[in-house]
């Protein structure tokens, strides 16, 4: 006679064996499990010992099985492009070597469907939006917490795009009042807004700007303060980061 199986432990088997089967036969309906079971690439790219630690610290801790590769410079993380492929390049902007949005189109031009995310110190409402038009798929802060960057990762590995609540919400705020349109700050200046800001950026004073411009000096002055607040700027070196990062190669 054989003994008498457990109804509860039966129960749970064929639960279990049924579950192995639809993954099995048909995984698609169970995205959930993928994350389980595939191996991510990820490439980190910072020119800092201290964050790349960090960085890859925090990936094992919610992607036990991610093989990482790290990058101080810019050229490195091209070089290594070339040599392997990786799922997802997390970035620093003031990187030696990049330092603009020219950086998305030349790593993406070394593997096509690469994801990129910005993690940058560099203030969000001011960058973010500018890297995501640049083909970024997500932008985050080093002053985000854990879990924030534990969800960027996981939604852009997902095929999904990623800034935080704050840069979502100011996003809205511009497209409705621009009439359903989103433009980025540094292409809201007119003319010449962005005639001032360049020659500010030379090391030009307002005084000798209208004289060059044969305007008032006044004039200058408030096109000036126009162009801060458009901005969201309060002083040069933060305009003259914001036009270093927006500028683009002549070549593309």
């Amino acid at each position: 006679m054989s003994p008498r199986k457990d109804p509860i432990r039966f129960f749970f088997g064929r639960v279990w064996s049924a579950f192995i089967a639809c993954i099995i036969l048909n995984p698609i309906p169970y995205p959930f499990v993928k994350p389980l079971l595939m191996m991510f690439s990820i490439l980190i790219a910072d020119d800092h010992s201290i964050v790349r630690h960090g960085v890859q610290h925090l990936l094992k801790s919610f992607l036990p099985s991610v093989v990482i590769s790290e990058a101080e410079t810019f050229k490195k993380a091209l070089s290594l492009l070339e040599q392997q492929r990786f799922d997802l390049a997390i970035l620093d902007i003031h990187i030696p070597g990049g330092d603009n949005v020219a950086m998305i189109s030349k790593l993406q031009a070394k593997q096509a469907d690469l994801k990129v995310l910005i993690f940058s110190s560099y203030e969000e409402r001011l960058y973010a939006m500018t890297f995501m038009q640049a083909g970024a798929d997500g932008y985050l802060s080093k002053d985000a917490s854990n879990q924030e960057f534990e969800r960027a990762v996981k939604t852009i590995l997902a095929n999904h795009k990623y800034v935080s609540q704050h840069v979502k919400e100011e996003s809205l705020h511009q497209v409705m009042s621009s009439g359903g349109t989103y433009t980025p700050a540094i292409q809201s200046l007119s003319k010449r807004e962005r005639e001032i800001a360049q020659l500010l950026l030379t090391g030009k004073s307002t005084s000798e700007i209208a004289i060059l411009l044969n305007v008032h000096i006044s004039t200058v002055s408030t096109h000036k303060s126009n162009l801060f607040e458009k901005l969201h700027i309060q002083n040069m070196l933060q305009l003259s980061s914001l036009f270093k990062v927006n500028q683009r190669d002549e070549s593309e």
